[in-house]
């Protein structure tokens, strides 16, 4: 795309989340990383494009862990004047019998080439609200279901709303991309909207299917919000909530993900096997594939930088020219990532009572801890990994990521975790670091030797982390989901843990045996030899997994993908209803 005209759109995207940094704490996880890293590729490919989000001004949760590794919960405040700049209008969302009035803050993303993408943060915390109105842009995911319908109305309404204020009317706004099925009421007002501009229901659908993109996340059940009809009656302007297509009921329950995907003339996934996940899931509707990558600016520890600087010094622009990473010398991507390790083994020594060495192969787990990302897979018999490794060398692992309040497995699985920790005083090293978030994982996905993700097979839609790992040539170590099978070559990328023989899903004992056997045999035979006997053939896979998939898996050829697969044959609905 080429950037428009003022005063014209490319892309209004919408996102619950976005993660900027790490001072902002508007964002708990991958979802919010992807749409930072998205619209900061948006700024350096220059193109017209906005953000549109929440302000969250006390965050999504700061987390500590008590003396017995249950996982305390408060709100992580931060200074919104310290990184914003408040607008001088306020917007009014129809909210049930009254409005809700917020102020608009503005954050300006600049590209590496000076180009600037802003995202907009609705704040509801105004004295002329009530109480609880004032709450909605309080907390990331927070509340009860009512609690959640309404901030997803003041997303999706008020982000229509802003737009208009911004002089962006549905005239000139090329697309609308909803980064998962919050912001769904944008699609129902803006078909209210089209009523008024054509003769048929044909053409209005056409007309919002030519504009509306929809990208869906999750093929967990739980990740897809339903809300009861009497909410949504209580909160949606009438006029609105009679326009709601029967096909987006469930059980008398508005399905948000199934309003997005009626009025969206594209839907896409992010990754392959979500694909066809998702349209087993929703098999009226085609699904796009379009892979998902990380920001190779923010993501790349500065100390690889210098090396690719020396190197390859049109990576910054360019990191498809990543895959001449294959042909620097073995020192310098082994100098450059010891350096790193050893400043992250640093940084774990002060929160560690198990002293960590960087002479140590190193495992990395950090991300949302849900009970289908099985965190303690690799905890499974400890014992016995400690024997079968005994002969061929040392391990250390280090865990960190939150889990959400109201997530009482999740908590679990890091009580569980930490029991071990305290309770083990075998050869193999472990910590869990508290309250994750964007700095950490950049010390994480760099400094680390091999990087773990242990989800149920088909349950992970795409993930990044282990992309972010690749970009500093951290090899995966991975069950075959999400963005894995794309990624995955045995013994030159990293490894696979278990099979992917099965379309099925598979979420029983003997599977997770299986893999247990299969990931205590991979470390045993395959990893740890290879670390310490053979560094030259590890670093070898070093360099592949970034040759190979660093690479690939960033947002420059996301966003390439997303103009020829999506944005531009937009303007043809290849949704299966159009």
């Amino acid at each position: 795309m080429k950037k428009t005209k003022d005063n014209f759109l490319d892309v209004a995207y919408f996102s619950m989340e976005v993660a900027i940094n790490s001072d902002m704490s508007t964002y708990s996880g991958g979802l919010g990383v992807l749409a930072g890293d998205t619209l900061k590729t948006f700024a350096d490919f220059k193109y017209s494009a906005i953000g549109i989000t929440l302000l969250h001004e006390q965050g999504y949760v700061e987390q500590s862990l008590d003396s017995k590794g249950q996982q305390v919960s408060k709100s992580e405040l931060w200074n919104k004047e310290e990184y914003l700049t408040k607008l001088s209008f306020t917007i009014e969302v129809p909210l049930g019998d009254h409005s809700v009035v917020c102020t608009v803050w503005k954050y300006e993303i600049v590209g590496q080439f000076g180009d600037v993408v802003p995202v907009y943060f609705l704040d509801s915390n105004l004295p002329q609200n009530t109480d609880y109105d004032r709450t909605f842009t309080s907390y990331l995911y927070g509340g009860d279901k009512f609690y959640r319908l309404c901030q997803e109305q003041l997303l999706g309404l008020g982000g229509l709303i802003l737009l208009e204020k911004l002089k962006y009317n549905s005239e000139k706004v090329r697309i609308y991309h909803l980064n998962e099925g919050h912001a769904s009421f944008v699609g129902l007002a803006l078909y209210e909207q089209a009523k008024k501009l054509f003769s048929t229901n044909n053409e209005v659908m056409k007309y919002i299917g030519s504009k509306l993109v929809f990208t869906t996340h999750t093929p967990v059940e739980a990740g897809h919000d339903r809300f009861s009809i009497d909410y949504v009656k209580k909160v949606l302007p009438a006029n609105l909530f009679v326009e709601i297509p029967k096909e987006c009921f469930l059980k008398e329950k508005l399905c948000m993900t199934r309003l997005s995907l009626y009025f969206s003339g594209i839907v896409t996934g992010v990754a392959k096997m979500h694909e066809k996940v998702t349209e087993k899931m929703f098999p009226e509707y085609d699904i796009i594939p379009v892979t998902n990558g990380a920001y190779h600016l923010e993501w790349i520890h500065p100390n690889l930088k210098k090396v690719y600087d020396e190197y390859i010094p049109e990576w910054s622009i360019d990191p498809s020219s990543l895959r001449k990473v294959i042909s620097i010398p073995d020192n310098k991507i082994w100098d450059a990532h010891f350096d790193v390790k050893k400043k992250l083994i640093e940084y774990v020594n002060e929160f560690s009572e198990n002293k960590f060495s960087a002479d140590v192969c190193t495992l990395g787990y950090a991300r949302r801890f849900t009970s289908y990302k099985r965190p303690a897979l690799i905890l499974a018999d400890l014992e016995r990994l400690e024997s079968m490794i005994a002969s061929v060398g040392s391990l250390q692992i280090i865990f960190a990521g939150k889990a959400h309040p109201c997530d009482e497995r999740g908590k679990k699985s890091i009580k569980s975790i930490f029991e071990k920790i305290q309770k083990h005083k075998g050869k193999i090293t472990m910590v869990f670091l508290e309250d994750y978030n964007m700095d950490m994982a950049k010390k994480l996905v760099a400094g680390v030797d091999i990087w773990l993700n242990t989800p149920l097979q088909r349950y992970e839609a795409s993930g990044t982390s282990g992309m972010k790992a690749a970009f500093n040539g951290v090899p995966h170590l991975s069950v075959l989901d999400g963005w894995w099978p794309e990624g995955w070559t045995e013994d030159v990328t990293g490894w696979s843990i278990g099979t992917n023989s099965s379309e099925a899903r598979i979420d029983n004992h003997d599977s997770w045996n299986l893999e247990v056997d299969d990931l205590y045999n991979k470390l045993a035979t395959k990893i740890l030899p290879l670390y310490y006997q053979d560094r030259s053939g590890f670093i070898r896979i070093m360099k592949h997994a970034c040759a190979l998939n660093g690479s690939h898996f960033n947002t420059y050829r996301m966003m390439n993908e997303y103009v020829a697969k999506v944005y531009f044959p937009l303007k043809n609905g290849l949704n299966k209803k159009w």
